[in-house]
């Protein structure tokens, strides 16, 4: 890694680096984006993490995208110094321009050297493959942010190259480049498809110093001769540091290595298939979900007795499909042919435990809905209690809320009831109930779902055991939307905390002025 890193460096040309081992006859070659290293060991962890991915060759293209921290000194500490240390605003109005007219020159110098990389990507490829004895079948080309760009200019600048290499997908994520791009020459080649992962939630792109529409924040449209040559994968909750931090989600959900390893293995002409498929609201989040959140929602829905899961299922498409089923009427759903979407359902919810909003319920973010459910059900549970376990109860809530979300905590008293449903927190809430001995009278699987069953058990709203089950269940999907949401910004930070060790800045003071900001 250490010679990669210095030949890199001296001769500022792209260089190959082989992650792990040669495995099967699948290669996939892995393109970063901007500012994606500062140092040798980051290099180092990330080729660590490619190597990880199982069923395939890991080849990454190491390539001169620079780091905006290089040479950031002077004019970011001159903004921390005014801020911090009581210089007037003049000099910190001076230093902040200095810092931002640098970040734009030092992006647009790497961006600028894009189409030199992308010239010789390809035919270099071929040339690493032979020297090194590395025969592959097909090959999977991954890029990320302007890495995205690097391959689809590569595509488009060799094509003679791309069609004499097995090239089989083209994943791109957070892609740097427009919407416009001429998309049949890029597809060509390809004996699969381009796969265009975006999300609306990528600031970064939208930051850009540019009016470009990226694929990126938006779908690349699709005409009738792209439609078996194009797909777009909407990642709701993805900003665009989350790609990498969650390749195997990325790849597993795309199918990139055609094995649907950890999915339903179903006929994709199914109409349940593609509906559930198709629910940005839920079935992203269900991939990315960790394995005792699907074991929770698991054991919740096989509680119904129609279920067709029991308690021991994981894959988030069978999960997401039973979920839709319950979600509607049993005669609706064969006479359509699948569920309702998730969205669908929690208005349903919404509705039925009493939650009114001043706007449209279809205007109002998703993730205040869930609060909302949330917040409704916890203040019904408190009104069955005496003063004094009321007052226990709240006490519990706010310390599994605080242990749960720590130093980023946004939520108030009134906003936990989510957040204590799971991990740690949900340990708080069923302890509180089993103390006093109601939960042995609920007939489910495990203390934590008994404790969450108390939250609807005798409310009035609820007509029947679906709607008890998709009630609990978009407190538990909310669960894993707030914390995705909580550990992007943690990714966030921790650019904070790059810029505050390389700078020596006083740690403490930086972190409460965020904090208050």
């Amino acid at each position: 890694m250490q010679h990669q890193w210095e030949e890199m460096h001296r001769t500022r040309k792209p260089t190959f680096v082989l992650c792990g081992e040669p495995q099967g006859e699948v290669l996939n070659l892995y393109v970063h984006g901007y500012s994606a290293f500062f140092n040798q060991q980051q290099l180092g962890h990330f080729a660590a993490q490619l190597a990880t991915i199982e069923g395939s060759t890991n080849l990454m293209l190491f390539w001169p995208a620079g780091h905006f921290l290089e040479n950031l000194f002077a004019p970011f500490k001159d903004v921390i110094a005014s801020m911090l240390g009581g210089g007037n605003l003049g000099a910190a109005t001076i230093g902040l321009g200095k810092a931002i007219a640098y970040f734009l020159d030092h992006y647009k110098s790497v961006e600028a050297r894009v189409d030199e990389v992308a010239k010789g990507l390809l035919p270099e490829l071929a040339n690493y493959l032979h020297h090194e004895s590395i025969k592959v079948q097909q090959i999977n080309l991954i890029g990320h942010s302007l890495g995205a760009r690097i391959l689809v200019k590569s595509l488009l600048a060799n094509p003679e190259s791309a069609r004499e290499l097995p090239l089989n997908n083209l994943l791109l994520m957070g892609g740097a480049i427009c919407t416009s791009s001429p998309w049949h020459q890029v597809s060509a080649p390809l004996k699969g498809r381009v796969i265009n992962c975006h999300s609306s939630k990528d600031w970064a792109l939208a930051l850009k110093p540019d009016t470009e529409r990226c694929i990126g924040r938006y779908a690349i449209p699709i005409t009738p001769a792209l439609k078996s040559k194009v797909a777009n994968v909407h990642l709701a909750s993805f900003d665009h540091a989350a790609y990498w931090p969650q390749l195997k989600t990325v790849v597993q959900y795309t199918d990139l290595l055609q094995e649907r390893r950890g999915m339903i293995r179903a006929d994709l002409r199914s109409s349940e298939v593609r509906f559930a498929e198709d629910d940005v609201d839920l079935f992203p989040l269900l991939v990315q979900a960790r394995a005792q959140e699907l074991k929770f929602l698991a054991e919740l829905i096989a509680q119904k007795h129609s279920a067709t899961i029991d308690t021991t299922v994981r894959e988030p498409l069978k999960l997401a499909i039973e979920l839709q089923r319950m979600g509607g009427d049993t005669f609706m759903n064969l006479a359509r042919g699948h569920g309702v979407s998730y969205r669908e359902m929690a208005q349903d919810v919404a509705r039925r435990v009493g939650v009114k909003f001043e706007q449209p319920i279809e205007a109002v973010a998703l993730a205040d809905l869930e609060a909302q459910v949330a917040e409704r059900l916890i203040e019904q549970y408190k009104d069955k209690l005496s003063l004094e376990d009321r007052q226990v109860f709240e006490a519990e809530l706010k310390a599994a809320a605080q242990k749960e979300q720590g130093f980023f905590n946004r939520f108030d008293v009134g906003r936990t009831a989510a957040t204590a449903l799971s991990g740690t927190a949900l340990a708080g809430l069923t302890g509180f109930i089993l103390r006093r001995g109601a939960a042995t009278a609920i007939p489910v699987v495990g203390q934590a779902l008994a404790a969450a069953m108390l939250l609807v058990s005798g409310v009035r709203a609820f007509s029947g055991p679906a709607y008890s089950i998709t009630t609990l269940a978009v407190l538990v999907v909310g669960v894993i939307r707030e914390r995705m949401e909580r550990e992007a910004l943690n990714q966030e930070m921790d650019l904070v905390v790059k810029v505050v060790e390389t700078f020596d800045l006083p740690r403490e003071t930086v972190m409460r002025t965020i904090a208050s900001g």
